[in-house]
This record gives C-alpha cells, sequence and structure tokens, in this order.
C-alpha cells in the first residue's frame, strides 16, 4: 500500500459507515482494501476521469468517469467506535437548542472521556510538532496557528471523521436546525478539507464579526482548554454570538470536551476573543458544489454591489433548505436580508 495511505488496522477499527478518502487515493489502495475482504464500495460524485483499476473493481464498462471522492462501507470496526457513535447520538439528541440570538446547540460531555482524552493527548502533540501552519483570515490585525488534519491517518482522527460523515449524526444535528431535512441534504454535505483543524490562539485576540459563507450548512467549534478555566474565562473565550445589535451573548462555554454548532444564515453573526491560550478544532460541513460557485462569485461580489453575491447564494439557500428558526417564510427571509449587516468580504462586519 503507498506511503501516505490509511492503514487497513485503522480503517477496520471504524463503524461501517461512508468514510470518505480524497481524490488523492489510489485505485491500488481501495483495490487491496477490496481484495482483503473488508470493504465494500460505492460510488458517488462522478466527475474525474481515467482509472481502469477501479472501473474494474466496480464492474464500470467503457469510458464512465470515475469518482471525485470513493465513498468506502467499513465492515468490520472496533468497539469503541460503536460506543462513540452512541455516546454522541445520546448527547445531541438531549441536548435543547438555544435560540438567543440566533438558534445555536451548546454540547456538554460531548464525547467519552476516554476518547476526549486521547484527541486531546494528539492536539498537544500536534501543537509542540514544531509543524505548524498560519491561519490568517481570523483578522488582519494578527495570524493564529492551525495543524490541519484532513490527511492524518492517526485512529483518533479517522474516528472523528467518520463520526461527523455518518449519515445518522449529520441528520440529528440538521433537524435541530433545517425543517425535515432531506436525505438528499444530508448526503450533500461533507467535512471542508481545508477548515478542519487544530486552531491555536494567543490572549489578546479579537477575531472580525462575522457570518460565515453560504457553502458551510454547519459550523462547529469543539474546544480543548490544557489548563483549568474559571467561569469567567470560560465565557470570554469559547466562540462569541452576537445579537442583530451586535451585542455580545455568550452562549458557549470554553469548556473541556464541549462543542458550539450553529447554521449559517443572514444574522449568525459571531466570532472569539481571548484572554488565556485558546485552543480548539474547528470544523465545517459544506456543499462542495456550492464552494465552486461561491469562489467564482466571491471575486466580484463588492461594497458597490452591497454585497449581493453573497446575500444572493444565502437568499437561494433558505429557499431551498427552509430553518426551523425562519420557519419557510419568503418575508422573513426578505426581512432578514434587508436587514443583514454584512459590509466587507467574506461575510465580515466591520465596525466603525
Amino acid at each position: 500500500m503507498n506511503a501516505g495511505q490509511p492503514n487497513v488496522r485503522d480503517l477496520v477499527r471504524l463503524q461501517p459507515t461512508v468514510f470518505s478518502f480524497s481524490r488523492k487515493t489510489s485505485c491500488e489502495t481501495v483495490v487491496n482494501l477490496a481484495n482483503e475482504g473488508l470493504l465494500g464500495v460505492s460510488v458517488r460524485d462522478y466527475r474525474i476521469e481515467g482509472g481502469g483499476m477501479l472501473r474494474r473493481l466496480l464492474g464500470l464498462k467503457g469510458k464512465q468517469p470515475i469518482v471525485d471522492r470513493m465513498s468506502i462501507d467499513l465492515q468490520a470496526f472496533g468497539p469503541e467506535y460503536t460506543d462513540l457513535r452512541a455516546h454522541v447520538l445520546e448527547r445531541i439528541a438531549r441536548t435543547a437548542v438555544g435560540e438567543a440570538p440566533f438558534y445555536h446547540l451548546y454540547i456538554d460531555d460531548l464525547f467519552p472521556e476516554a476518547f476526549y482524552e486521547a484527541l486531546k493527548a494528539r492536539m498537544v502533540e500536534y501543537k509542540n510538532s514544531g509543524k505548524l501552519q498560519q491561519r490568517k483570515q481570523d483578522s488582519k490585525a494578527f495570524v493564529n496557528r492551525r495543524y490541519p488534519l484532513i490527511e492524518l491517518r492517526d485512529v483518533e482522527i479517522l474516528q472523528f471523521r467518520a463520526l461527523f460523515e455518518d449519515r445518522n449524526v449529520k441528520r440529528a444535528l440538521f433537524e435541530k436546525f433545517y425543517c425535515k431535512p432531506s436525505d438528499d441534504l444530508v448526503d450533500s454535505v461533507d467535512i471542508h478539507e481545508n477548515e478542519f483543524e487544530f486552531v491555536f490562539c494567543t490572549p489578546d485576540k479579537f477575531q472580525n464579526i462575522h457570518v460565515d459563507i453560504p457553502p458551510k450548512y454547519m459550523s462547529f467549534v469543539f474546544y480543548f482548554p490544557t489548563v483549568p478555566v474559571d467561569e469567567e474565562e470560560e465565557k470570554k473565550n469559547a466562540t462569541v454570538l452576537y445579537d442583530k445589535g451586535l451585542k455580545p451573548v455568550y452562549g458557549a462555554n470554553f469548556r473541556r470536551n464541549s462543542v458550539c454548532v450553529f447554521v449559517p444564515h443572514f444574522y449568525s453573526y459571531h466570532g472569539f476573543s481571548t484572554t488565556i491560550e485558546r485552543d480548539v478544532l474547528v470544523m465545517f460541513l459544506i456543499n462542495k458544489d456550492e464552494m465552486r460557485v461561491w469562489h467564482d462569485k466571491s471575486r466580484s461580489d463588492s461594497p458597490q454591489e452591497g454585497f449581493s453575491g453573497i446575500a444572493d447564494m444565502i437568499e437561494d439557500k433558505l429557499g431551498r433548505h427552509p430553518l426551523i428558526e425562519y420557519g419557510g417564510d419568503p418575508a422573513r427571509i426578505s426581512e432578514e436580508r434587508a436587514a443583514c449587516r454584512i459590509n466587507a468580504p467574506q461575510g465580515r462586519v466591520m465596525l466603525d
């Protein structure tokens, strides 16, 4: 098996669910895994050409293109993943949506304790690896540090990724925010490969207030404090939610083994500030087709046009996938669009 490709022993410890390889995964890797008798293979997102070996494996004929990504149904798994998945589903089900200043979930005790501690140990390992990269998008005034996770094969990261690409987990989360989310909606989103990362912030920083871009259907911030944090610091160093008047609302806590979850729309204003070191895992569920559209549209979005490009995409998405918060009401969508305070690129709200 090629260096850098998933290790079979790691893979078989996972729940039989959809685990997504990137387009860099070789056909030989899939063939080898299938020959081990471990995998069933399904395909979706037909885009790129080539791959005779994979076509033979799948029984495809002629010039039918192969996949941009490969979904692997894992047939064998370890009991710790089954417990992990059951625990997370229960915590989602038991957590009520916070409604102010906009719908969000703050989930305590998200993971079983052993998994959280293993994931935290990985974070500390990565933080001290000397391989951190720059993260420049949080503010023009400072640069945070990041450790990308998408290519990693550590079992905790594989399990984490499989968990949040599991249809049942995604559906449980989407049902908190979206009106009767369809299978097509749930299946259309995946972890954003470019922003699946640990992010390390130093004290006395302030992120620009913003709403997340339209291709992001759900946003997550998982908290990993490495020292005891008092109640005041928990509030001040978690994700800060803002009301329509841009007053801060502290709807989450920078507390171990917890996460803040929300969905982007016209007034999902948020950011963060720090009084201490702030170590988090950032993740988004995105629609890749819509991300490509956004990349094209955002180049021409401008203050002269009132940033109509991002507003158009938000309005279109809310029409296709109504939010419980908006009640599927077109008049409400128009009202919130008119009141939206985005006044800078990439969904930012710049204050005078």
